[in-house]
This record gives C-alpha cells, sequence and structure tokens, in this order.
C-alpha cells in the first residue's frame, strides 16, 4: 500500500511539474508587445492634455473608432466621447494619463488585433472628475472574449496614476485571432452614476499595482537641481522587502539590465539611492525592480532624469533653466521678409527639433500676422545680428513652446490692428531676456497659464495710449504695460516707462476647481511715469519686493500695489509686500503707505492679505530699490548689438524724471496715442553678414571657430563643432559664442586704442561715481575719470571688467569682450 502510494504521489508531482513547466515555458516564449495609450481628450492642444510617456489616440465623439500602433490594431466600438479635468492637467499635479479620457454611458467594445499567440497582459485606468458629492460612480464587468473576468470600481478625481483605479488582466491570445474586451456598467441602484471612464490603457506590462512608483525627481524632468550628489527616491507596495536598482547613460541598456550588468548598483533596503557626478548635457536612466517577502521581482518602469542647467549665465529667477535650442541644429535669417526661404517666419516654424535662430542681416522685419514660437527647445538669439539688430514691427512675436529662450529683440508694433507685443502663454520653463517693447495697442506683455517663466532686463515702453483699440470705445485710454500670471513666474529687473495702466496687472486666473491660481514674484523692477494704474489685479499668492515706483508727469495715483480681491473664486489672494520705494511718498519704513486692497463682488475676506514672509524663494540676486533703480538703468532693454535711440531716449527721461511727447489726443505726458507722436518709426538700417563670416553655417563665425582650433568648413547640416562642450561646463560651443556676443563686445586691430567712456555702461549710478577694472585678459587698462583705455598685447581674446561705486555704497560690475583681429 505505501509502495502504491509512493507512486501516485510521484505521479502527481512529475505531473503537475510537467504542466507547470510547460505553463511557465508558455508564458516565457510569448513575445511581448508592449504598448502604452493615453486616450486623449479632443477639444484641446495635445501638448496640454497628453501624457508624453504614452501613445495618443485622440477620441473624438463616434460610435466606431480604430487606430494601428505598429503591429498591434485595436478597434473601439460603443457610443463615446471624451473628457477632460483642468485641474487634474494643471500645476502641481500634471495627472495627464488620468484627467482626461474616453467617457460613456453604453458598453464599449475594445477588439485587439495583431497579438502574437500566448498569454499577454491588459492594464485599463479608470478614474473620474466630476464632484459627486455623496453619490458615487458604478462599477465596471470587463469581459475577455465573453467571459467575466473582472469587476474594477472607478476613483474619482485622483492626480496621480498610481492612485488611478486600474485593473490587471491576463489573457491567452490565439494565433490570428482577434482578443474581444467589454467594458460594462455594471449599476446596481439609481443613486449610482452609470457613466464610465476610460484613461488609457497598457499591453504586456507588469502590474502597476505592484511597482514602484512615484520617483523622485518626477520622470522625464529635465530641470533636476544637482548640486554635488542627488539623491533618488521613491514609493513601492505593501509586502515590498527589497529592491533591484539599475542606473546608466543608454536606455536599452537600463530598461534590459540584470543583476550581471555594470547598470545594476545592488540590492537596496531603503526606497533612496545616491547618485554623483552628473553632467548637464547627458540624460540618465533608472530602473527600480521590487521584491516582495515572497522573493517574486516585479520590474520597475523605466524613469529618466536630466540635471538643470542655467539657460546663460545670469539668467534667474523661475524660468532660468530653459533649454532653449541646446545641443540642436542652427537655423541662419538672412532675408527681413515675412515669409519664406531665410525669413525670421520661416525659421521658427520649421519642425527639425531643438534649434538656435541668429540673424545674419539686420533691420526691420514687417510682419504681416503675429508670429508664434510654438516648438519647444528654441532659441532666439538677436545678440547674433550685425549692425543695428533685429526690430520687429507691426504685429507680435509670443513663446508658447516649453524650454523657450528669446533675448536682445525689439518689437515696436504701431498703430493701426489691436495688437500686443510678446508674451509667455504656456511656455512652461520659457526666459525672455533683454528685451524691448513698445507701440502697441493691446497690452505689451502678457503671460498666462504658464509655469516656471522669467522676464527679465526687458523694456516695456510707451503703450499706445487713446489708440483705438478694438474692444474699448473711442477715446478709451489703454495704454497698458503688462498681464502677468505664472505659477511660479518671475519677473525682476525690468524696466516700464510712460505706459497708462497695467503696471503690473496680476492675471493669476482660476485654476480648474474655481480656486485662485497664480504664484507671482515681482522684484526689483523699476516703474516711471504711469498714469492712473500702478500694479493691480490679483493673484493667489505674490512677493512684491524692492520695487522702484517713480512718478512723473502723467502719474496721479501713488500707491504701488493695489490688491484687488475679485470675489470671482474660491481661496486666498494674500501678498508679501517689502522693501519697495516710491520717492516722496513711501520708503522702505513705510511699506503701509504704498499698498492697499480691495473689495470686488462682495467678497468676503476672513483671513489677512499682507503677510509678513515670503511665499516662496526668488532665485534672484536682489538689491534694495534704490540700488535697483541704478542697476536696472544701466543695463536693460536690447543692449546688443546696438542700443537704439528709443530706448536711450526712455533711460534718459526716466533718470531725469522727464518725457518729450505728449498723446495728440490724450494730451498727457508721455503718454503717446500713436508712434507719430514720437516722431515715427526710424529708418532700419539693414546690414547683412559677408559670405566669410560663417563659411558652413553652423552658427559659429570663422574667426570665432578659429581661434578654438574648430573646422571652418564642416559638412552641410553638421553640428558637431557648435555642440562640443570639451570643458563639460553645460554650455555648448554655440552658447559660449552667443553669450560672449551678449556681453558689450568690440573687434580691433592689433596695435588699435579701443576708448570707452564708462557713464556709458553705468548710465544709473549718477551720485559721484568711481569707477575701476580687473580681471584683465591679454591686455592693459588706463583709467582717467570716466575714460578707459584698453590696448591688446597680442591677437586672440581679451576681455576685462569694469565696477562702478557710488557715494552710497552701491555697485555694479559688468564685463566688456574684445577680439583682436
Amino acid at each position: 500500500m505505501k509502495t502504491i502510494n509512493y507512486i501516485l504521489k510521484y505521479f502527481i508531482m512529475t505531473v503537475c511539474v510537467v504542466i507547470n513547466i510547460q505553463c511557465q515555458t508558455k508564458q516565457d516564449n510569448t513575445v511581448k508587445q508592449s504598448l502604452k495609450v493615453d486616450f486623449d481628450f479632443a477639444g484641446r492642444r495635445l501638448d496640454e492634455v497628453h501624457d508624453p510617456t504614452y501613445k495618443s489616440w485622440v477620441i473624438n465623439e463616434a460610435k466606431e473608432n480604430e487606430k494601428s500602433f505598429d503591429d498591434v490594431s485595436i478597434k473601439l466600438k460603443g457610443d463615446f466621447t471624451s473628457k477632460w479635468f483642468k485641474l487634474g492637467m494643471s500645476a502641481p499635479h500634471y495627472a495627464q494619463l488620468v484627467s482626461d479620457g474616453l467617457f460613456s454611458k453604453a458598453p464599449l467594445e475594445m477588439t485587439i488585433l495583431g497579438l502574437k499567440p500566448g498569454i499577454h497582459s491588459l492594464i485599463t485606468f479608470h478614474n473620474t472628475f466630476d464632484k459627486i458629492g455623496d453619490k458615487k460612480y458604478t462599477s465596471i464587468n470587463i469581459y475577455v472574449n465573453d467571459k467575466l473576468i473582472k469587476t474594477v470600481s472607478q476613483s474619482n478625481r485622483v492626480f496621480a496614476k498610481i492612485a488611478s483605479e486600474t485593473a490587471y488582466l491576463e489573457f491567452e491570445a490565439k494565433e490570428n485571432k482577434p482578443v474581444i474586451i467589454r467594458f460594462e456598467i455594471n449599476s446596481k441602484s439609481n443613486s449610482e452614476i452609470a457613466e464610465m471612464l476610460f484613461n488609457g490603457f497598457e499591453i504586456d506590462t507588469p502590474d502597476l499595482k505592484k511597482q514602484t512608483n512615484t520617483p523622485f525627481p518626477e520622470n522625464g524632468d529635465e530641470h533636476v537641481v544637482v548640486n554635488k550628489d542627488l539623491e533618488l527616491k521613491w514609493a513601492s507596495p505593501k509586502g515590498t522587502s527589497s529592491f533591484h536598482m539599475y542606473f546608466g547613460e543608454d536606455k536599452n541598456k537600463v530598461i534590459n539590465a540584470n543583476k550581471n550588468t555594470d547598470e545594476f548598483k545592488g540590492e537596496l533596503t531603503d526606497s533612496r539611492f545616491v547618485v554623483s557626478d552628473l553632467y548637464s548635457m547627458q540624460k540618465y536612466f533608472w530602473r527600480v525592480d521590487a521584491i516582495d517577502n515572497k522573493g517574486n521581482i516585479t520590474k520597475g518602469n523605466l524613469w529618466s532624469l536630466k540635471p538643470a542647467q542655467l539657460a546663460f549665465p545670469g539668467a534667474e529667477g523661475y524660468g532660468r533653466f530653459a533649454i532653449g535650442g541646446r545641443g540642436g541644429k542652427v537655423v541662419t535669417v538672412t532675408n527681413l521678409n515675412d515669409d519664406g526661404p531665410g525669413s525670421f517666419r520661416d525659421a521658427v516654424n520649421q519642425e527639425i527639433g531643438s534649434k538656435t535662430i541668429i540673424f545674419n542681416v539686420s533691420g526691420n522685419i514687417e510682419l504681416k500676422s503675429r508670429l508664434v514660437i510654438n516648438q519647444p527647445y528654441t532659441t532666439i538669439a538677436g545678440q547674433t545680428a550685425p549692425g543695428e539688430g533685429i526690430t520687429i514691427t507691426r504685429a507680435p512675436v509670443g513663446l508658447t513652446g516649453d524650454d523657450g529662450i528669446a533675448r536682445f529683440i525689439r518689437v515696436r508694433i504701431g498703430a493701426g490692428r489691436t495688437y500686443d507685443g510678446m508674451g509667455l502663454t504656456g511656455a512652461n520653463h520659457s526666459i525672455i531676456d533683454h528685451c524691448s517693447i513698445s507701440w502697441t495697442i493691446d497690452e505689451s506683455f502678457s503671460s498666462r497659464g504658464a509655469h516656471y517663466i522669467t522676464l527679465q532686463r526687458t523694456l516695456i515702453s510707451e503703450a499706445l495710449n487713446v489708440a483705438g483699440h478694438g474692444k474699448y470705445e473711442n477715446g478709451k485710454m489703454h495704454g497698458y504695460a503688462a498681464t502677468i500670471g505664472g505659477d511660479i513666474g518671475s519677473f525682476h529687473h525690468n524696466l516700464l516707462a510712460h505706459n497708462y495702466g497695467r503696471n503690473w496687472s496680476m492675471g493669476g486666473g482660476l485654476n480648474g476647481d474655481g480656486y485662485y491660481s497664480g504664484r507671482l514674484d515681482i522684484r526689483n523692477n523699476v516703474v516711471y511715469n504711469w498714469g492712473h494704474r500702478t500694479t493691480d489685479g490679483g493673484a493667489n499668492e505674490v512677493n512684491f519686493v524692492n520695487n522702484y515706483y517713480k512718478p512723473g508727469g502723467a502719474s496721479d495715483i501713488f500707491i504701488a500695489l493695489t490688491a484687488d480681491h475679485e470675489g470671482v473664486g474660491k481661496g486666498s489672494q494674500r501678498y508679501f509686500f517689502k522693501g519697495n520705494v516710491m520717492p516722496g511718498y513711501f520708503d522702505e519704513n513705510s511699506q503701509e503707505k504704498g499698498r492697499r486692497s480691495k473689495i470686488r463682488n462682495n467678497e468676503i475676506v476672513k483671513y489677512e492679505t499682507f503677510v509678513d514672509e515670503p511665499f516662496f524663494l526668488s532665485y534672484i540676486n536682489t538689491q534694495s530699490a534704490k540700488e535697483a533703480y541704478k542697476n536696472v538703468l544701466s543695463d536693460v532693454g536690447a543692449t546688443q548689438p546696438f542700443f537704439d535711440k528709443h530706448d536711450h531716449r526712455i533711460i534718459k527721461e526716466t533718470l531725469k524724471g522727464t518725457h518729450s511727447f505728449k498723446g495728440k489726443k490724450s494730451n498727457l505726458p508721455g503718454m503717446i496715442d500713436t508712434e507719430k507722436d514720437a516722431g515715427g518709426f526710424p529708418d532700419y538700417v539693414s546690414e547683412i553678414r559677408p559670405k566669410d563670416w560663417d563659411t558652413d553655417n553652423d552658427g559659429l563665425p570663422n574667426w570665432w571657430e578659429t581661434i578654438h582650433n574648430l573646422n571652418v568648413n564642416s559638412t552641410e547640416n553638421d553640428f558637431s563643432d557648435s555642440n562640443l562642450d570639451d570643458d563639460k561646463n553645460g554650455y555648448t560651443q554655440l552658447e559660449e559664442y552667443l553669450h560672449w556676443m551678449a556681453q558689450p563686445h568690440f573687434f580691433i586691430n592689433e596695435n588699435d586704442i579701443l576708448d570707452l567712456k564708462l557713464v556709458n555702461y553705468f548710465k544709473g549710478f549718477e551720485k559721484k561715481p568711481k569707477y575701476s577694472f580687473s580681471n584683465v585678459k591679454n591686455g592693459e587698462i588706463s583709467i582717467k575719470k570716466d575714460k578707459l583705455e584698453f590696448k591688446a598685447i597680442s591677437k586672440g581674446m581679451s576681455s576685462f571688467e569694469i565696477k562702478v561705486i557710488d557715494a552710497d555704497g552701491d555697485s555694479m560690475t559688468r564685463k566688456i569682450n574684445v577680439f583682436v583681429k
């Protein structure tokens, strides 16, 4: 009997092992066809609603839809449309996958074609967005080939993929046969909301609920602030006992890494890992596999990060890490046409990936329509133009693509169509620096719906006042400087002069849930000669620090900040107000005289409007208001390659407290109504670079490539020299050249003497200025009073720094670059 039992037991064990081996072999031999799809809302821009780590499928109202992804095709059948959740899409959530999706009140059939024979998996996401109070959404029955496999609940208004309700299914696909997944609303009572949200799906990926999740830095973050070390962190599901950590520079190697590869960094019991010596021009990939207490390993998702790098030396505030065209191609503007080959518009519209736009021509680009820079990773390098630089007239130019950089551009619109000047609408991680905007009919500058932006050292002047704005009655004064929003938006070291109102207007707006939004940092700006409005409007949180407001002949209000409680949203609108100055009215010791609050729409305010501590860091080198006044008036506007007469005049009038013109209709000092009131458009001199300036058209002029031992005859579209970074400082050769051109610079012959009048570089420092120099490279310097003489020692690159200090002890240092031919 024992022998029979033993034989029977052995037989059963053998059969089980064989079956297990066969099942395991069957599963292991299945060709996995990993696919991740985001069902996107059809009513918004794709970049606003789409999760970039998934394939996009835009869902329009339909009864049938079909889309192919490589070898796999998906057919949808039912009665469906799409919905979205604005709050979930917005900062700080950015939950694009689970904040929109396919919406239906009827059964939905999903047919999958093209799967290889074997065992496959499917994850579906079900997160709803409507406010439902005490109600709840019905659950969903999920069938595979007419067999009920799972019933899944629907989450409501969650802000992360890991928090969303999901269904994880495994099924067998047979050769040349479709797999039919059916979703049916499982309504059990009238109190349930019989609707279904289907946000997206994944095929042949690990079970999300068993994976590590919530990485820090966030997956795909290209602006990670790294000091010496960076601590990576993540969350894990319950029951996780340890982790396998993988890290490297090659995406595919990290995806396929195992314990025997260089990417394996060890088995960890803590959910954190420190990496060192990261380089800002390198993208890094990492993966963390979770191991449960039974030893089962769930492979983690691939995550990526890139260390932050300043957009350029001197970039500050929350847009300081804009990437621009770094490492990409170069497009050269060769004519002043509105459109066509060689034009600025053509350069902007070329869909070639990361790009830097340089100018081999100077003069007036008269636009016939608005120019929108909507592609990400674009640098506009106005400092590269010859002669008197680039001026854009008659229509505005604005950034809407992420990671944009615009520098040293003049925009002068002129009377006619109701146009603004420049903007940063929706352009996350972007910066505008050293630009000049004037003669607009609508506000000169605007920024709405953007995150992590900076407007710095830009001169906004003479917004046309009584100019026939298209939305207002005749005679309406609308000489407005700027409406600013952002989260977080930095506005610093700018000059606003001769603008009737909106100096600034805070347009924080509301988030998708109706709460006040917008976080603004407004500091070290100079505002001169406003009319009846200084800074007003509202935002959720505002730092208003060390700004200098100087009344002029048209000024009739002597409050710097009017905090409007707008009465249109929920939450709060609060302000940190410190260090601001208005000569003759208030200073650092009487801040309460420079601010006020107003109630609109009968809003009930149950909190303090003005607070004692800033809401967030500024990441700006902040001066006192009086020192900032001197600093700004010494370095603001499109100063390179040429500071034009208009901006010279604005600086002079601000310093002297004067005006040169009045509006013929409004008759207000400094508030012109048409550009003709100020003498009209000047004759913009056009100059073209010689053909031997940049022989290979890689953005680097021949003289620069020669001095740096680079190839002046690279083949067409070879930008390897431009993208070199031999010293590993995070800036390419092209960027180093752009930085050089962004400073005051001169070209001289070897035996020439360079004479500088130092007051021209420190116009704001009028009180007994004293000058000095330092860090002289390849040259000799002497200073007599406010005159400097420089003589080079040899051919090549030279530079030096000049410094001013005045009777108040305020100082400023600037660098001068010289190329000795």
